[in-house]
């Protein structure tokens, strides 16, 4: 049996058709593809087991009836003319239409197909024989592919943004914070040094004094770069004693907000996946930070829960709200980077209003079992 993408040739008056009617017809009702024959006034002749499969017609519903019945209606004056032309031209075997074509079922769904359309010449005259393979499953999922790559290379070029954006910022904290708290070291190093020789006690001591908490500020500097980039905590000991530690910190630089912390004694020492943990982990940062510079709340909550293989952090406060209708347009709230970190570990994040008032995000993670 020919496949679909082999040329169907051309039948002339010289070529010798089957007498044998019962072949003939084993043949139209064997092949998967379906098979349409069309006479000089587009009328349909013929029309295979496989054709009422995918066009969801009986033969008899179509027999005699105008092939632009198997056409969406917007398509139907395109193709009398691409009919006409075809008829005229008596031409060789050649793929319908610019690779697919439209079908329409009987209940109105449209559909993808490929086929070949030739010439026919019988004893009861000349006729077109389409053939046609139904490729709509084919077309969603190249579809949902092109879809998803754009995804991800939409998704690659804003991680590459945000990490040059980190390295700048590491930049910027190394050059104008710990470049100059090490020129200051150096400084009072070079001044102990020549006081050292002058003997002048007091003034040694002094700087000897100074450059020690100059070294303490550098080393702090140094520790802070590395929790920016990744909380120790967070691989030592877990997602809830990290955020527990983190959300301490963030309330001692915010004694007048009530920040806290609920966690279910099962989950306290629970584990989840690194990179699930890391996202979770930096949502529920730049939620916070969010809520402190932006809501006016006296009030901000972390809430977790879940499962080995699911994890929900909500964090929630008193505060402003978002604008109705922002969700997740609210680029300047960093809503935006929670969610492409979300994605990243195939989680989601939901920005919208509390229950009472303020605002609610939530990160979610399905594992699979």
């Amino acid at each position: 049996m020919k496949a679909i993408s082999d040329p169907i040739p051309v039948l002339t008056e010289d070529t010798h058709v089957p007498e044998e009617p019962a072949i003939l017809d084993a043949v139209f009702r064997m092949v998967p593809d379906a098979l349409i024959s069309i006479d000089l006034e587009g009328r349909i002749k013929m029309f295979n087991p496989a054709a009422e499969r995918i066009f969801g017609r009986s033969r008899a519903s179509v027999q005699g009836q105008p092939v632009e019945l198997l056409i969406p209606e917007r398509m139907r004056p395109g193709h009398q003319d691409a009919q006409q032309r075809f008829a005229n031209t008596g031409g060789e075997t050649r793929m319908m239409g610019l690779r697919r074509i439209k079908g329409l079922r009987a209940d109105g769904l449209e559909i993808d197909l490929e086929g070949y359309i030739c010439h026919v010449n019988t004893p009861q005259g000349h006729c077109s024989l389409a053939t046609l393979l139904d490729v709509t499953a084919r077309v969603h999922a190249e579809t949902q592919l092109q879809h998803s790559r754009a995804q991800l290379a939409d998704l690659t070029r804003k991680l590459m943004m945000q990490e040059r954006v980190l390295v700048k910022r590491m930049a910027q904290v190394l050059h104008d914070q710990l470049g100059q708290t090490l020129a200051a070291i150096r400084m009072c190093h070079e001044t102990i040094a020549s006081l050292h020789m002058t003997g002048e006690p007091d003034e040694y001591g002094r700087l000897q004094e100074r450059m020690g908490t100059l070294i303490g500020q550098a080393i702090a500097q140094v520790r802070q770069v590395l929790l920016d980039i990744r909380p120790p905590l967070l691989e030592k000991q877990g997602l809830s004693v990290a955020l527990d530690n983190e959300l301490r910190n963030r309330a001692q630089g915010a004694p007048h907000i009530d920040i806290s912390i609920q966690v279910p004694p099962k989950l306290e020492a629970m584990r989840w996946p690194p990179e699930v943990e890391y996202a979770a982990f930096m949502v529920v940062r730049e939620a916070v930070e969010n809520a402190l510079r932006h809501s006016r709340a006296s009030a901000i909550s972390v809430d977790l829960s879940g499962g080995a293989l699911s994890l929900r952090i909500t964090v929630t406060d008193n505060g402003i709200g978002i604008p109705e209708g922002s969700g997740m347009q609210v680029g300047h709230l960093g809503i935006l980077g929670m969610q492409e970190r979300a994605q990243a570990v195939a989680a989601s994040v939901k920005c919208g209003p509390g229950s009472n008032s303020g605002t609610r995000v939530t990160f979610h993670w399905q594992g699979l079992s």
